[in-house]
């Protein structure tokens, strides 16, 4: 038993007044992901048109077992006397790998059914921590975050989801019915991608721009759960806001400002403000601005000498980075210099051998300058016989 493709396209009244049965499922929305559709006895009969339409996958079930499938948009017949068909479709050679796992498994029992999956992209799931979760940062190291946003799915293997999830669904299977399941198992999923991306040096404020990275790891940490037992793949991971808790949050704020302050001209503003605004206090001091003043007099005098050393030991200290970001540029300057290319794989080697595919380098000898007008062998600028000057 199989499936015939028809050269029609579309199916009026009267040709359909022809055949025994005329199966056909409307576009499946973005809630709907099986819809099980069958005659009034159950029973498909030999010539009967099964239609397809774009974004859906039909498996033809009879008692239990998988008869034929396609993938492909059209109009079918459905013939006793045929041999399966298996119009691959987007599913490529994939299609007959699955076919060869799942043709016994599955239902319905006892009866004929086409079976529509939904194999669009399924958007418009929400997601998000209920508490904090700790996020091992490479810059701020141990922090607790919230998150929330939205992601999407399809089904890749069509088989799988039939066999292991929809198969004995009545009429339809929606999304609702899958969704608790599946959204525990992805934010599960999730806080394990993102151990993934701190391990591969992303700070939390850069994981919204992270899409494509983290539904890599997704679909990692999914693989034996969603794309084998339910034959599912998560398409995109949208994160839309990442929140640190109060204690992470003021945590990050010292950290960035001690960052800053460590440099002279950020330290140098800071003693600006500071000084400002103790000049403020001081004029508003409730026992007279004379008072406030003399006090500050005194707190410069002793905290003056201090606040002096601190910003040269900052000064010294951006003098020390300076000094060593240029040791390490002239020293890069001189391998450059001092390098030789490798003849095998051109890759730049200082010693005899190159260290990218150990091919032996032969030292460059010096090229050898000849006076254009005695002939002889000359090293410097002038011919040491003639005093010709060489070029």
């Amino acid at each position: 038993m199989g499936l015939i493709k028809s050269a029609f396209t579309s199916i009026s009244s009267t040709l359909h007044d022809q055949w025994e049965d005329y199966i056909a499922c409307d576009s499946l929305d973005n809630n709907t992901l099986v819809v099980k559709k069958t005659t009034e006895n159950g029973i498909i009969s030999s010539k009967s048109r099964i239609q397809v339409a774009p974004g859906q996958v039909a498996l033809i079930f009879d008692s239990g077992k998988i008869l034929d499938a396609t993938a492909e948009e059209g109009i079918y017949t459905f013939d006793t006397s045929s041999s399966p068909s298996l119009f691959a479709g987007q599913f490529g050679g994939m299609f007959k790998e699955m076919w060869e796992r799942f043709k016994y498994n599955g239902a319905p029992s006892k009866e004929q059914a086409v079976f529509y999956v939904n194999t669009k992209e399924i958007i418009d799931n929400k997601f998000g921590s209920s508490s904090p979760m700790a996020y091992p940062d490479p810059e701020y190291k141990n922090i607790y975050i919230r998150y929330y946003g939205m992601y999407s799915f399809k089904i890749s293997d069509p088989f799988a989801f039939i066999s292991n999830i929809a198969g004995n669904v009545k009429d339809k299977y929606t999304k609702e019915q899958l969704m608790e399941q599946a959204n525990a198992e992805f934010v599960s999923a999730l806080d394990v991608s993102l151990q993934e991306c701190a391990g591969e040096g992303v700070i939390f404020s850069s994981l919204p721009s992270k899409q494509l990275l983290i539904a890599k790891h997704m679909n990692e940490a999914l693989d034996e759960t969603w794309k084998q037992l339910r034959g599912m793949e998560v398409v995109s991971v949208a994160i839309e806001k990442i929140t640190p808790d109060d204690e992470s949050r003021a945590r990050i704020e010292k950290f960035d400002n001690a960052s800053m302050y460590g440099r002279s001209e950020y330290a140098a503003g800071r003693m600006v403000d500071a000084t400002a605004t103790a000049m403020e206090n001081a004029a508003s001091n409730a026992n007279g601005a004379g008072t406030g003043f003399m006090g500050l007099g005194m707190m410069n005098t002793a905290s003056g000498s201090m606040v002096g050393s601190a910003l040269e030991m900052v000064k010294e200290n951006d003098l020390k980075k300076e000094e060593q970001e240029q040791k390490k540029e002239e020293k890069k300057e001189d391998t450059v210099s001092n390098s030789k290319t490798c003849p095998k794989c051109g890759a730049l080697v200082t010693g005899k051998f190159c260290s990218e595919c150990g091919a032996k380098v032969e030292e460059e000898k010096p090229k050898e300058k000849v006076c254009p007008k005695c002939g002889a062998k000359a090293n410097g600028k002038f011919c040491s016989e003639c005093g010709t000057k060489i070029e």
